[in-house]
């Protein structure tokens, strides 16, 4: 087998096998929240034109009020769904995701960037894994930081109690290697 034939099967070897199709996962759910942040986008755009133009409509038919006002909880509703369920971050980060690891996927088999100075192919390989791994613990840590701003802005901080941020340097760490934050002790 030639080298580029080793270095392929063994870049599809990580990515099916290994990372059990991580990559098409991300790829097709940031394709899947994209749709949904576009359709919470236009809703709004499009209920928000209709109020607009509904005011023209002569008020003293009963149902102009009743469909505006209609019209006006469908884009409440819409607003605080998108709020909720974030499909526009979600999309960015699982966009990033899934072209980092396409970006190394290429990089690797091309021998080209970090690869290149990899003194064989065992320490390429090893070099694919830990760049790959540190794309999916930046995208996990990106949600566990969404879900932490989240909780805080839901619940805040007891009096006494002190909230650190999380620690960045486990953004470099592989996501199988990740250690849970640091949990602040209260004082009694």
């Amino acid at each position: 087998m030639s080298p580029i034939e080793t270095r392929q099967e063994r870049a599809d070897y990580y990515f099916q096998t290994v990372l059990d199709g991580q990559r098409e996962w991300y790829d097709k759910n940031a394709g899947k929240q994209k749709r949904r942040y576009l359709a919470f986008a236009i809703c709004v755009i499009v209920l928000g034109t209709l109020i607009s133009l509904l005011q023209v409509l002569d008020a003293a038919h009963w149902w102009v009020r009743h469909l505006t006002a209609a019209l006006g909880a469908a884009v409440t509703i819409s607003r605080a769904v998108d709020t909720l369920l974030r499909p526009r971050e979600t999309w960015q980060a699982y966009r990033k995701a899934a072209e980092g690891m396409k970006r190394e996927y290429r990089l690797y088999l091309h021998n080209a960037d970090a690869y290149a100075a990899a003194p064989d192919e065992a320490s390429a390989y090893r070099l694919l894994v830990e760049r790959v791994e540190t794309i999916l613990a930046e995208e996990q840590q990106l949600f566990w930081q969404s879900q932490a701003k989240e909780g805080s802005q839901q619940e805040p901080p007891k009096p006494g109690v002190t909230v650190t941020p999380l620690d960045d340097s486990s953004q470099t760490k592989g996501a199988a290697q990740q250690e849970p934050p640091n949990v602040p002790e209260q004082d009694a």
